[in-house]
């Protein structure tokens, strides 16, 4: 059934079954899987790990390989994660359907917020200010993400004492859109951060009956009286690195 609406975005079909559906009898991917955008830490870890390619998502752009490796004994894949809302929701369904149970995804925002560069955010939920969520759930403004997935997370860090922040984030399809009006308003309605595929991942998952969870974090700064800073998030290599391990290490619990 179409659930219609003056607006195109906001209509949504209760159709369980499309005409191309994600899956594969060739390949089966481990229950676990790690997304992330740190693209130089997650080659490192493929060689350190003997990492193998069990499949390969193929895009316009280019071909982004699936590798499976064990970690602590336990078997696991990772993937590069694509940048945006649509892009990202199709690699996810593409994931969940060589078998993956359990998606963690690691990568970096902006901040609303007086948070520091390079501090670990988790974020709770996210408010749904992208297109591709609204193809997998009808329209609300924010998607929870998983508490099984923030419980690990927390255990994760709590092991190693590295102190964290809970909070929404606001995932948006405009990057060049996120005017001081607009930071100011999702401010008001608790957004401390905001990235561009959160959203979209956590509706594929809730759609789909799946584990996902996010952390971040935190790079350039979009508050303040001063001009834009974008503190360097891009060269932030150990921020990179330890986000990616303990995006692992809590993989590993679910």
């Amino acid at each position: 059934m179409i659930i219609k609406n003056e607006f195109p975005i906001l209509e949504y079909s209760t159709e369980k079954t499309a005409i191309i559906n994600p899956g594969s009898d060739s390949v089966k991917a481990p229950r676990l899987c790690l997304v992330t955008f740190f693209e130089e830490v997650l080659n490192d870890v493929v060689k350190k790990y003997n990492g193998t390619i069990i499949a390969t998502y193929r895009s316009e752009m280019r071909t982004f390989h699936v590798y499976q490796f064990t970690y602590k004994g336990i078997e696991v894949c990772a993937v590069q994660a694509l940048v945006s809302s649509g892009a990202i929701a199709m690699m996810t369904d593409f994931l969940y359907g060589l078998g993956v149970e359990a998606i963690v995804c690691c990568g970096s925002c902006g901040v609303l917020d007086d948070i520091p560069a390079g501090d670990i955010i988790i974020p709770t939920r996210a408010l749904r200010d992208e297109g591709a969520s609204y193809k997998y759930l009808p329209p609300s403004r924010f998607v929870e993400v998983s508490p099984i997935a923030i419980a690990a997370f927390k255990q994760a860090l709590d092991a190693h004492k590295i102190a964290y922040v809970e909070c929404a984030t606001w995932s948006t399809g405009g990057f060049f859109r996120e005017t001081k009006e607009m930071v100011a308003y999702r401010r008001e309605e608790g957004c401390k951060v905001v990235e561009m595929e959160c959203a979209t991942m956590a509706a594929v998952a809730e759609f789909r009956g799946k584990i996902f969870g996010q952390l971040l974090y935190s790079g350039d700064i979009l508050v303040g009286s001063e001009q834009y800073d974008d503190r360097g998030w891009y060269n932030n290599l150990s921020a990179r690195e330890k986000l990616f391990y303990v995006s692992l290490e809590a993989l590993c619990l679910l």
